[in-house]
């Protein structure tokens, strides 16, 4: 199976363009090209979660996926295989008909490819609004995995371009598709727990002991190094640098799993609290990162306190501060999950399970179009259902910039070592700023991937 043919980053661009300029003129045409039974699916990175999400897309049946992209020559090709596959028994079942799914150099060819209607974004953290970005662009609906930007301005440019282009976009958060989290949530909406007075989130602050080796190694041969790293620094490679671990815990690709991971209980806190176009207004609390000889560079334990406008207070700590905080009241909690406390009770979810002070509340029946929270039994249908009819998903752009900036906050208020830090949610700005928090908020792009503008 063959790679296509190279589409260059300048002719990209310039056809990018023009579709913006057309965009303008035709308001309606991104929706009216969507208004057909199937979706072209495209995937930009094939790496464990992404492989994760193409076995839940290939089983929707509105859904051919056309094509995938990836830096790792060998780790395209096989999946292409393994898509070509999956359809070719189907074919033999009389189930389908199916073009060979196509592997791609690069992400512009992909996005050039008018067949293509929507995008599945799985690659490390600092490509992700930036490929969204180019995406949108392109024209073509996102469903792109957590967390968001790098910055909290990376992902208000992201929300600004959504909106403009009328773009669906579900975020990763795809706890929200699940009975649960929609439970807790549905339970503290409809007040069962009484008036919400505070919320707790905690998740894992590292998943691995730290690396310490920065030595350079040779790159492999059929892996795209330059575009790896993207709109990274230079960086000399190291085996160790492009493992999912270092994807997720050093400081030029992510801000940790204060974001990584934080992103799912703050997101569930977010929603319980009808806090999806806001976020809170005041942080104070403490944190550490690895230590200076590793070459991971995040932040990898806290234990920060939010409050919201509405005087909701936020909790928001890393498992290994579990010890220090009372947990008695659950029978089993594991290393994430989300606990709502009311005046008159609390409710409490992880993956696992779900617990409530008052075990009625679980038996909770609510008739289809009485939802007080939106409810989505399969996150990636949900985003398929969306892209064909143009309404809204269940993780919005919106929700996902604003529990992102939470996990953004926390990561300046730690570097910085502040006592504490206010922000205004409706300008989206620091209240009171410092240099260094001034520094931490931009990311510099490089060229030639610097797409964000």
């Amino acid at each position: 199976m063959g790679t296509q043919k190279s589409y260059s980053r300048r002719k990209f661009l310039a056809d990018s363009g023009k579709a913006a300029a057309l965009a303008v003129t035709l308001p309606n045409l991104l929706s009216s090209c969507h208004r057909k039974e199937r979706v072209n699916l495209g995937f930009i990175g094939m790496g464990g979660r992404a492989h994760t999400l193409l076995k839940h897309f290939i089983l929707i049946k509105q859904v051919q996926v056309t094509a995938i992209t990836d830096p790792f020559r060998e780790r395209m090709e096989e999946r292409a295989r393994w898509v070509n596959d999956v359809y070719a028994k189907r074919m033999e079942k009389g189930k389908v008909k199916y073009d060979k799914c196509l592997t791609y150099d690069t992400f512009e060819d992909l996005l050039a490819n008018k067949k293509i209607d929507a995008v599945v974004i799985a690659t490390p953290d600092h490509w992700h609004v930036p490929l969204s970005v180019a995406s949108i662009r392109a024209g073509k609906d996102v469903y792109v995995e957590k967390p968001l930007g790098l910055t909290i301005d990376q992902g208000i440019t992201l929300r600004k371009l959504v909106h403009k282009k009328n773009a669906i976009v579900q975020y990763g958060t795809q706890q929200r598709s699940d009975k649960n989290f929609w439970l807790a949530v549905e339970l503290t909406l409809r007040k069962k727990i009484g008036n919400l007075e505070r919320i707790d989130a905690w998740c894992l602050g590292q998943n691995s002991d730290y690396v310490t080796s920065k030595a350079p190694e040779p790159v492999p041969p059929g892996f795209n190094y330059d575009l790896w790293l993207g709109p990274a620094k230079i960086a000399p490679y190291n085996h160790y640098r492009v493992s999912r671990e270092g994807a997720w815990h050093i400081y030029d690709y992510a801000i940790g799993f204060i974001a990584g991971w934080g992103a799912h209980p703050l997101d569930i806190a977010q929603w319980g609290n009808q806090a999806d176009d806001t976020s809170p207004i005041e942080y104070s609390g403490t944190g550490s990162l690895f230590p200076k000889e590793s070459l991971f560079d995040t932040i990898n334990s806290w234990d920060l306190h939010c409050k919201y406008a509405n005087d909701v207070k936020l909790h928001f700590f890393s498992y290994d501060r579990m010890p220090d905080y009372d947990a008695s009241y659950l029978k089993n909690f594991t290393n994430h999950g989300t606990t709502f406390w009311g005046s008159d009770g609390w409710v409490s979810v992880d993956r696992s399970r779900i617990e409530v002070s008052n075990p009625e509340w679980l038996k909770l029946d609510v008739p289809p179009g009485e939802e007080l929270a939106y409810r989505s039994t399969h996150h990636q249908q949900n985003f398929i259902d969306c892209v064909l009819s143009r309404k809204q998903p269940v993780s919005t752009i919106d929700a996902a910039v604003r529990s992102d900036t939470i996990s953004h906050l926390g990561d300046i208020l730690i570097r910085t070592k502040a006592d504490v830090l206010k922000w205004d949610p409706v300008h989206e700005d620091i209240v009171n700023p410092s240099t260094e928090m001034m520094r931490l908020q931009q990311r510099p792009q490089r060229k030639p991937y610097d797409i964000i503008q």
